[in-house]
């Protein structure tokens, strides 16, 4: 039985840390952030056969990335997951309620407790792995600490690691709660889970609660799914076919009744998953949460969980000949011997005949000691009293020791150090590492310590080329190959240490230093070197041309310089339902010069995308924190998940702003994507009800109807959906006021568009004369088009080439030339194609002709992930179409890529409230 740990993604700008633990029978992934999706994409690895997911932590950094690998597993056929993670995980993955469904898979989830047990019990295990948790709470400590090499426990380690000091804290929860080992609710609290009022639930009947809708997300009450196209947008998956007259649909055993009456909330948010019944407050907030005490004087500083993985014990070899010495026949004896069983049977032993019995060790080699994988979470210098006290438990303690005896009963292999600031240049910490025997490897995740390689070659890659045919327009992103600081600088460092590096790989039998995976890298292969890029002779032919018509356009005096030209429009994900290679999913930048940004849709990635950008580098001007700094409003078009699931890690990466912004970010939405954050943000600061007013200030969507009716509608899909403080109508007028001001906006308004869910486009137009309409996800809808009318830049999807309508009105979208219709009916001067569900989408022929006859024909441009278009530039992209696409083809081919066919994306279906 081989079984290995290898390394899906570095800690970078696109990703964090994902550690795979990998047995021919099953796949064990720790910690999944924004992006991990995309990197088995990018990557060698597949999710095939995973059976847990395991998180250090439920904020942003180490779990944002799990929506998206949920709906990938349901559609990769995987039946059964389990889930384990600290306090949290269960209102974390609770939250997301609204836009993730899978019918086909079963979750069971576990939360630890942050109350260490004298009798240390495993939080999961199966026949292949023994996982255990150690909660590791960080403690104020003194300015003046100092080092010992095996640190006493104290009065500031008793509340962060050591049982034989500390007292359970009222304020952290101190029971494991599974989803398959709960038990029968009592009858009080079964009475308050009928309760239409969830957020007023506490303790464990809102635990019980919890779980209830995650089973709801995930009942696995279809075993397996049907091989389709998926769309993340489709919120129901079926074959492309009518549905046959009188079919019903089958019931779902998740459906729980209520003989409780619907909520207001219940009634006016429809669930387009058309699951038969919902438990009444479906729709509600979620019970308050509580990580820790909020009087804590810690600061941001959060507990974190690390793990201890013991493999198999791996039997010896089975010894033919002393078996055959023993007189042991061949056939069933044998096995039982190597099932471990003692075997008795008749042997002649010079001429008479004896009974003989052997034992298992007579003719089985010694077992292999199970090998151990350890991982820490460390985010601060606080955590590392507690992570030192776990291991002088006697049962932790052995992880450590270097006795022979111990060896033989587990031997560590491996340690994963995911390491915050200051943290390996600490002593304390220099120390604890040095204490483990000198044959474990120890693998090092410290962000000044560590290079910034693009994670997504084959993009970055592609980019490169692009920025050949013009730099301006398509820069190449900012990555590091060389580390701040070297980590073999600092003293006592363990000799047995490396960088944690993408495809990594340890074997667990043998141990030793790690292997790497052979991959398909053009980007840094290309940058690394001393001569220049080389393009194939096709592309540099038409990049060539390219830039001649554009020379001889401007020559020629045809340049029109529209308002608001020095407007630029960074698109930073223009793929559809999920990321591929290529694409990631929905965003795009405003950036108005003098007055700020404005992000479009925040899909998952969408900070990552925002530094490979801008850098983040202090030294870099106009650098990632500039930029977010200067966001003053995010506007989020529908509860799809490809739409805002990035939004949360953008709020968390704006409150590290030093110093704190100085002023609001305006988030503009529908109820379901500001009650999501608004649930997230129990778990981490997002900057909600920033008592400073410069943090997140709520903005409806309803309120800003290109109407202007002065009221919500109060029936049908339009309507609201609650009446929470914050939906306030006045109070979204009054922030929008305010916004406007901020951004030297005249209006921004929203109009209603056609898709599978409530979504609306928006409309923004401002007092220098200029107007941006943006489409969301939806088929042709006149009502964008008459709200829009005249505007400078229309952005519009086209998820589907003009070959298939008939399936873009099955998933509510639109095609390439829908979407020009919709431009010249809104007489746009500009169109911006995005959201494809292709990696390179070819042109309809009508997007290349020019104006004949009076006829009104916008500039039309094709968005590229980093692409950076100023309006009074955007009329080069008609020039550049074709050169790019023969340029993209090649790349495609380079990288070792098939063509893609029609619909290249299996996976995720995340859709609505």
């Amino acid at each position: 039985m081989n079984w290995s740990t290898s390394v899906l993604t570095p800690l970078s700008s696109d990703t964090e840390p994902t550690i795979i633990i990998t047995f021919d029978s099953g796949k064990y992934i720790f910690n999944a952030g924004e992006n991990t999706n995309r990197a088995f994409l990018q990557s060698a690895f597949n999710w095939k056969r995973t059976r847990g997911l395991f998180f250090t932590d439920v904020g942003t950094k180490r779990s944002s990335g799990l929506p998206g690998l949920l709906m990938s597993f349901a559609d990769a056929t995987i039946p059964r997951l389990h889930i384990v993670g600290p306090p949290g995980l269960l209102h974390f993955m609770s939250a997301m309620r609204s836009y993730t469904y899978r019918d086909t898979l079963n979750i069971s989830p576990v939360e630890s407790s942050w109350t260490p047990s004298s009798s240390p019990e495993p939080l999961f295990k199966d026949g292949n792995i023994t996982v255990y948790g150690i909660p590791i709470l960080p403690s104020p400590e003194p300015s003046d600490a100092t080092v010992v090499s095996s640190p006493e426990p104290s009065l500031d380690t008793s509340e962060a690691g050591h049982k034989r000091k500390r007292e359970p804290s009222p304020e952290l929860p101190e029971k494991r709660l599974a989803l398959d080992k709960a038990g029968s609710p009592s009858a009080e609290n079964q009475q308050k889970l009928q309760n239409p009022s969830p957020d007023m639930l506490e303790g464990e009947a809102a635990d019980e609660w919890r779980r209830k809708l995650i089973q709801i997300m995930f009942p696995g009450t279809r075993a397996k799914p049907e091989r389709v196209l998926r769309d993340r947008d489709d919120p129901n998956p079926r074959p492309w076919k009518k549905k046959e007259k009188g079919a019903k649909t089958p019931p779902d055993a998740s459906a729980t009744e209520s003989s409780v009456p619907p909520t207001p909330s219940d009634t006016a948010n429809v669930d387009t998953y058309r699951r038969p019944k919902l438990p009444a407050g479906f729709h509600s907030q979620l019970p308050k949460f509580v990580p820790h005490s909020p009087a804590s004087p810690l600061g941001s500083a959060t507990p974190t969980l690390a793990y201890v993985i013991v493999g198999p014990r791996i039997r010896g070899k089975f010894d033919a000949k002393a078996a055959e010495a023993l007189g042991v026949p061949s056939g069933p004896l044998r096995a039982q011997l190597t099932r471990g069983k003692s075997v008795t049977y008749n042997v002649v032993v010079d001429g008479e005949t004896v009974e003989r019995t052997v034992q298992p060790e007579d003719v089985i080699g010694a077992s292999e000691s199970p090998g151990v994988v350890l991982i820490f979470d460390v985010p601060t210098v606080m955590h590392i009293p507690a992570l030192i006290a776990s291991f002088e438990d006697p049962f932790y303690a052995k992880f450590r020791s270097h006795r022979p005896e111990d060896f033989q009963e587990q031997a560590v292999r491996s340690v994963f150090h995911l390491l915050g600031k200051d943290v390996l240049e600490d002593p304390r910490y220099i120390s604890f590492m040095n204490g483990f025997s000198s044959n474990v490897h120890h693998v090092i995740s410290s962000r000044a310590h560590m290079p910034d390689p693009v994670t997504f070659t084959s993009a970055a890659f592609a980019q490169l080329r692009m920025n050949q045919l013009d730099p301006n327009i398509f820069p190449i992103p900012h990555y590091s190959l060389k580390p701040k600081y070297d980590f073999k600088s600092i003293p006592n460092f363990p000799e047995n240490s490396s960088l944690l590096t993408a495809g990594q790989e340890f074997n667990m039998r043998i141990g030793g230093p790690p292997a790497l995976r052979d991959t398909i890298d053009s980007f840094h292969k290309t940058v690394a070197s001393a001569d220049p890029i080389t393009l194939p002779q096709q592309t540099r032919n038409m990049f060539a041309k390219a830039k001649k018509d554009v020379e001889e356009h401007i020559a020629a005096g045809k340049l029109h310089v529209p308002v608001g030209s020095n407007v630029k429009v960074i698109p930073l994900g223009t793929g559809s339902a999920v990321p591929s290679k290529y694409r990631n999913v929905s965003s795009t930048l405003i950036q108005i010069p003098e007055w700020g940004n404005i992000l479009l849709d925040s899909g998952e990635g969408t900070w990552g995308q925002l530094v490979r950008q801008f850098g983040m580098d202090d030294d870099t001007p106009n650098n990632v924190w500039d930029m977010l700094r200067n966001l003053k409003c995010i506007y989020v078009s529908h509860v799809h998940g490809d739409h805002h699931m990035g939004l949360a890690q953008i709020l968390h990466k704006r409150r590290q702003l030093d110093p704190p912004a100085s002023s609001p970010l305006y988030l503009v939405t529908i109820r379901s994507v500001h009650m999501y954050i608004r649930e997230l943000s129990e778990i981490q600061d997002l900057g909600l009800d920033d008592p400073s007013g410069n943090g997140v200030i709520p903005i409806m969507s309803e309120s800003l109807h290109w109407k202007n009716t002065g009221v919500y509608q109060t029936y049908g899909m339009w309507q609201v959906g609650g009446n929470e403080p914050w939906t306030d109508i006045e109070k979204s007028k009054k922030n929008t006021k305010a916004m406007c001001e901020t951004l030297g906006l005249e209006s921004f308004n929203t109009v209603d568009v056609l898709h599978k869910t409530r979504c609306y486009g928006s409309v923004i137009r401002h007092t220098d004369g200029w107007s941006i309409v943006f489409s969301g996800d939806t088929t042709p809808a006149f009502s964008l088009a008459n709200a829009g009318r005249g505007a400078t830049l229309l952005i519009h999807e086209a998820t589907m080439a003009d070959d298939q309508e008939e399936m873009a009105a099955q998933k509510a979208h639109s095609t390439f030339g829908q979407a020009l219709d919709i431009g010249r009916r809104m007489r746009a001067q500009h169109v911006l194609l995005t959201h494809f569900s292709a990696r390179y989408p070819k042109m309809p022929p009508s997007a290349f002709q020019r104006p004949r006859n009076g006829d009104f024909r916008p500039v039309v441009a094709l968005a590229f992930d980093h692409a950076n278009f100023k309006i009074g530039d955007m009329w080069k992209a008609s020039y550049y179409l074709r050169a790019l696409e023969q340029s993209f083809r090649e790349t495609v081919a380079e990288e070792g890529d098939e063509e893609e066919e029609e619909e290249a994306h299996v996976g995720v279906s995340v859709a609505v409230e």
